[in-house]
C-alpha cells in the first residue's frame, strides 16, 4: 500500500500533481474527477475552465492588437487636435475615452475655452 499526498496552493496544480504521483505508482492514468457532494462536477468545472481560458486568450490579442495599432490612433488624434475637433467628438470618432482625447487636445482650463468658443463659433 502507498500513500500518495499532494499539498500545493491551487486545486487544479494539486490535482493534476496528485494524478501524476498515482500514475506512477500505477502505470495507468488514474481519472480524477471534481464532485461536490457527491455530484459530479467535473464537466462543469472545465466549461468554466475552458471559457475563462478563452477570454483570457481573448484579451491577449485585444491587447496585443491595443499596442500594435496605438501609434497610428495617436497620430489620428494628433491631426484631428490639430485641426480643432472637440475632444468628445475625437473620442467618438476613433473610439477612445474623452479624456485620452483631452489629453492631445489640452484639458486645460484655457484650452477648453477656446474650444467652446470656436465650437460655438462653427455652430453660428
Amino acid at each position: 500500500m502507498h500513500d500518495v499526498v499532494t499539498v500545493d496552493l491551487w486545486l487544479d496544480v494539486a490535482l493534476r500533481r496528485h494524478t501524476e504521483g498515482l500514475a506512477e505508482l500505477t502505470s495507468v492514468a488514474v481519472p480524477v474527477r471534481y464532485q461536490l457532494d457527491g455530484v459530479d462536477i467535473d464537466a462543469d468545472v472545465c466549461a468554466v475552465r475552458s471559457a475563462l481560458d478563452w477570454l483570457h486568450e481573448a484579451y491577449r490579442v485585444a491587447k496585443t492588437y491595443d499596442v500594435t495599432t496605438r501609434p497610428e490612433r495617436y497620430a489620428l488624434l494628433q491631426r484631428l487636435a490639430e485641426s480643432r475637433v472637440m475632444p468628445s467628438e475625437m473620442a467618438v470618432m476613433v473610439g477612445v475615452d474623452v479624456s485620452i482625447a483631452e489629453r492631445f487636445a489640452g484639458a486645460d482650463d484655457e484650452a477648453r475655452i477656446a474650444r467652446s468658443i470656436l465650437h460655438r463659433l462653427k455652430t453660428i
